[in-house]
């Protein structure tokens, strides 16, 4: 009789493939079956149709070293600037090339290093404004968001805002830091009459305005298809959040970016529009 030899193209024996099985099974174990983002961002900034200049800046990083991903999370800024001589514009581009720098250089925890970024790009405004005399009296606002994992860490100072959109409700997460606002949170001004008062665009919390400055933090769960928005106020202060939360519902980010400041120009376009959209989503990995 023959003997035929095995065939050693076919792979792996059963018990030897029941063994690379429980070595898959306890790598994905071991990593607690923990999902990676992914998210869809999309960025706009307009001058609006009252202003010659466009002192609004914006950015996102979304790091594709999954690693730096799962340790340090995306980042995502919006800045209005205000001060004469286009200095406005200097410290919003201050504000957000210095948080997006420091921010991944820091090896703290998220909401901490999110915090330090921000202080020092308050510092550093304001000893340029102290150094020049055509940027004295220039300040910005900011509204950043750290998405790691399944939590959002949200940090502001001023009036620009973030928004999270969750199964068809839209919710403010940030804080303003504006007059009207203040007078609405103390039961002394509705919030329509402050979206109509003369004072509604005066802040009172800046980077760049004091060496030190005071920044709130959120921290907010977020899940699967929960949208995250971040805008200045020539934003928020020409639509109303159902407005908003009814073009992002009903659009891609690319998309939703472009019919919010068309429609915040169609309102009248009083400031600078800027508009981050960020839609979250996960997968399995590794």
């Amino acid at each position: 009789m023959e003997t035929v030899p095995l065939n050693t193209d076919r792979g792996p024996s059963i018990p030897e493939h029941k063994s690379i099985i429980e070595k898959i099974k306890h790598v994905f174990s071991k990593s607690g079956g923990k999902r990676r983002m992914r998210l869809m961002a999309a960025q706009r900034t307009d001058v609006g149709l009252k202003r010659q200049h466009n002192e609004d800046t914006v950015a996102y990083i979304i790091p594709k070293d999954q690693e730096i991903l799962a340790t340090k999370g995306a980042l995502f800024v919006v800045a209005d600037g205000m001060g004469g001589h286009a200095a406005g514009e200097v410290a919003s581009e201050m504000a957000v090339s210095t948080l997006t720098t420091l921010y991944y250089q820091d090896e703290g925890d998220a909401p901490e290093c999110l915090l330090r970024s921000i202080k020092y790009a308050n510092a550093i405004i304001f000893q340029k404004a102290m150094e020049n005399i055509e940027h004295n009296g220039m300040g910005t606002t900011c509204v950043a968001a750290v998405l790691l994992r399944e939590t959002a860490y949200i940090a502001n100072v001023g009036d620009s805002r973030a928004y999270l959109i969750h199964k068809g409700q839209v919710r403010q997460i940030s804080q303003d830091h504006s007059w009207v606002a203040e007078q609405v949170r103390a039961g002394a001004m509705s919030e329509a009459d402050a979206r109509q008062h003369e004072m509604r665009n005066m802040i009172t919390r800046s980077l760049g305005s004091l060496p030190e400055v005071e920044v709130d933090i959120f921290t907010e769960m977020v899940l699967e298809g929960d949208t995250l928005v971040l805008c200045s106020d020539g934003l928020s202060g020409m639509i109303s959040d159902n407005e908003i939360l009814t073009i992002v519902e009903r659009y891609s980010p690319q998309e939703s970016v472009y019919r919010l400041i068309d429609r915040a120009n169609a309102c009248g376009g009083n400031d600078n529009i800027t508009v981050l959209v960020v839609r979250i989503a996960f997968i399995r990995g590794f």
